[in-house]
């Protein structure tokens, strides 16, 4: 285990003001994860004829990149405070396990974790049974600075290629520095896809057909709107759990999501113009939904 990423948060918060916490990303060449689904289910089969990119509102030429020729940085950033105990642990350790184990075997991936405090138990690593022994050494306890975490998992898959953060959390954020807005900022500027399993209320059974009328399903918690936006804006999304038991079924969709997305490559017009570029993808050929992130960042140039 190791301070490195708490050495990261602190050297960001002596440079970085509390309105505007982001990093910048050099791009050369943009690879978008795209995700297809008609009636909930994936779409497969696609071809590159069926995909239409726009890049600040201007086509651009595309191209269907396999998957395999693009290596992946997973970094996994699970919560592992005092509440994350028992089956919950025990089912989050078979989730990941399941999600690593799936994984192409030249992919790298890392494992933070955190409660009050965030470590890199595990930098970026090809040996599975490094990871294995990481999962299996977690012992819960502490407090829950979940958007913290999300900023250091996001600062260190930052750069080019393509990186994946695969995040948990059992409850509501109750310790980080950083709030949901700014967290926003720097996701959108990290060229980071994000999938977050969060652990939600059970639904409550329905009330009797006859005589009753039918109760209004109750609201989205404000902090799971928050992840799920923070999600979103990635491309990524929330997969909720509503029970310890779900939750290995929730890294095990996350990872059929993954065998099933599509990669698109396309080269920034030169010179490039530093900061948001929006990105628009849509389908030409056949109806579905499209969820990709809808920005790319570009930084500063260097002097």
């Amino acid at each position: 285990m190791t301070t490195l990423v708490g050495a990261l948060l602190a050297l960001a918060a002596a440079q970085l003001s509390p309105q505007t916490p982001t990093f910048a990303v050099g791009v050369e060449a943009v690879y978008v994860d795209v995700f297809v689904t008609e009636g909930g289910r994936p779409v497969t089969g696609l071809a590159e004829a069926d995909f239409e990119l726009r890049v600040d509102g201007r086509r651009r030429a595309l191209e269907l990149v396999a998957v395999e020729s693009v290596p992946l940085r997973t970094f996994l950033v699970l919560d592992t405070s005092g509440s994350v105990a028992g089956e919950k642990l025990e089912q989050l350790q078979a989730g990941a396990l399941t999600l690593l184990r799936g994984l192409r075997s030249g992919d790298a991936t890392a494992l933070l974790t955190f409660n009050q405090e965030i470590a890199l138990r595990v930098p970026l690593t090809t040996e599975a049974s490094l990871l294995e022994r990481g999962l299996r050494g977690i012992l819960p306890g502490g407090a829950t600075a979940l958007y913290d975490a999300l900023y250091a998992g996001a600062l260190l898959a930052g750069g080019p290629g393509r990186s994946l953060v695969v995040a948990f959390s059992d409850g509501e954020d109750n310790l980080s520095w950083l709030e949901a807005p700014q967290l926003q900022r720097v996701l959108e500027e990290s060229n980071v896809l994000v999938q977050i399993v969060a652990s939600v209320p059970p639904e409550e059974p329905p009330p009797p057909r006859f005589g009753e009328l039918r109760a209004q399903p109750a609201p989205e918690p404000a902090h799971l709107r928050a992840l799920r936006r923070l999600a979103e804006i990635t491309g990524g999304q929330l997969w909720p759990a509503d029970s310890p038991a779900r939750l290995s079924l929730a890294f095990s969709a996350i990872l059929e999501a993954m065998r099933t997305r599509y990669v698109l490559g396309f080269e920034p017009e030169q010179p490039q113009r530093p900061g948001l570029h929006a990105i628009d993808v849509r389908l030409v050929r056949r109806g579905g939904k499209v969820h990709c992130r809808h920005a790319y960042f570009v930084g500063p140039a260097s002097r």
